[in-house]
Formats: C-alpha cells, structure tokens, sequence
C-alpha cells in the first residue's frame, strides 16, 4: 500500500481525472438516451393524430 501514499499526490489527481472522465461519459450516454426517447415519443403522438384523423373521416 505505498504506492497510494506518494508525497505529489499523482494518484489523487489520477483519480479526479479518471472520475471526470467517467461522469462525462455516463451524462453524455444518458443525454443521448433521453433525446432519443423524446424523439421516438414525438413520432409516437404525430401518427397517433395521423390515425385518429383517419378513423374519423370513415378511412
């Protein structure tokens, strides 16, 4: 367990570095995932308006 304790602190700003790069990543997946879903869920209500209006007019 030495190598954790080092007098320059590299392995503390290793892991700021790391933790940064991690919660980036997961909020970029996470964002892409929400934009995609409200986009599948606005295609979702235009044709569920499409067919309403298509049932109504008897076609």
């Amino acid at each position: 367990m030495d190598f954790v304790r080092n007098e320059k602190g590299i392995t503390l700003a290793a892991s700021l570095i790391l933790l940064f790069l991690v919660s980036l990543f997961l909020f970029t997946i996470i964002s892409w995932h929400t934009n995609l879903y409200r986009t599948f869920d606005s295609i979702e209500i235009h044709y569920e308006k499409e067919t309403t209006k298509l049932m109504r007019q008897g076609g």
